[in-house]
């Protein structure tokens, strides 16, 4: 009884911040937003063109299943001399890859933190896209349970699409790929171009929930996905050039929370059980810090980072408490 009180408390809470459209924060993007995603968009091709070695891209910055938000959903990709992988997929990951200008038929593996929409609910729509744009069918994707029978259901659920388009385009009709459950820390994947770790992270009651590390031959990247700080994030990444770390702040995100549901009206959820589940779920940019200069990482770059109302200066100043390397405040189409 008490999970299924739990259940509709969290569903409630969602449904209340969602439902308040007079506070959703840049809604339709201004002319001058576009020009800004264009900017970037030029910025990420003109890096990533010719580039050697690898390189990060963040496609999407942003947290949370609110739509209209100024950030993308959460989405990495990361490319080495010319093979690409691709880290959550959340809304926005296939038109961000394809405006980095780096071709589909480069993309050779998929890899999920866990199941919640703003990191996996594109992951079907980026497979069909991809096989029209050219992506290879020996693509793998990899994640926790149940990875491999939400991927049968969304084959079959798009089995008519693909029919048509293979029909249409006279192309060989998308297989279902292959996929690998990942529902423990330890190795993942190797290939002629990165070994890939997971580490178990805290983000109930998602479970199981992972951080990834990459290691390319000339960079090591590690990715907290979301979680509260933990000391198996800092051992993961111990050492590495890069880590990708959440970051919420929380005061902000009270005043965030409670605007919403104000705007969403009565019977939704509280404040106090919104930021409950905040805290216990995500990681303050202090702690994102701290847990940076512990790994001995280079650079600690924060995304996933929520509410948007705060400045890159406040981000920076929060980690920087702790952290005394590079930091850098993950925008839409950064590369790193």
């Amino acid at each position: 009884m008490q999970n299924a009180t739990h259940l509709v408390c969290r569903r409630t809470l969602l449904t209340g911040i969602v439902a308040a459209p007079t506070l959703a924060i840049a809604a339709a993007p201004t002319a001058a937003r576009a020009e800004d995603i264009d900017a970037a968009a030029a910025r990420a091709k003109a890096e990533l063109k010719d580039a050697k070695g690898t390189k990060l891209v963040l496609l999407g910055t942003g947290s949370g299943p609110i739509p209209g938000l100024p950030r993308r959903k959460a989405s990495n990709l990361m490319v080495h001399n010319g093979a690409a992988y691709v880290l959550d997929c959340g809304i926005g990951v296939t038109n961000e890859y394809a405006r980095t200008g780096i071709p589909f038929s480069a993309l050779r593996s998929i890899f999920i933190t866990h199941h919640h929409p703003d990191h996996n609910i594109e992951y079907g729509p980026l497979l069909i896209i991809g096989w029209v744009s050219g992506m290879r069918q020996s693509v793998r994707a990899y994640g926790p349970p149940p990875l491999a029978q939400m991927t049968e259901d969304y084959f079959r659920s798009a089995k008519a699409t693909i029919g048509f388009w293979a029909e249409d385009f006279h192309m060989s009709p998308l297989r279902t790929i292959e996929v690998y459950e990942i529902p423990n820390s330890g190795p993942v994947m190797q290939d002629d171009t990165v070994n890939v770790t997971s580490v178990l992270v805290q983000h109930p009651p998602v479970k199981p929930a992972l951080g990834y590390r990459f290691d390319f031959r000339d960079r090591s990247i590690a990715f907290s996905g979301d979680t509260v700080a933990l000391e198996a994030i800092a051992q993961m990444a111990k050492g590495a050039d890069v880590l990708v770390h959440e970051a919420m702040d929380f005061p902000a995100m009270e005043v965030f929370v409670r605007q919403q549901i104000a705007a969403a009206g009565p019977g939704g959820a509280t404040v106090e059980a919104a930021m409950a589940h905040m805290h216990a779920d995500h990681t303050s940019a202090e702690d994102a810090g701290r847990i940076a200069q512990e790994a001995g990482v280079t650079t600690l770059v924060l995304s996933h980072i929520g509410p948007p109302s705060v400045s890159d200066a406040s981000w920076q100043a929060a980690a920087g408490k702790y952290f005394k390397g590079e930091i850098i405040v993950g925008h839409d189409l950064t590369v790193v």
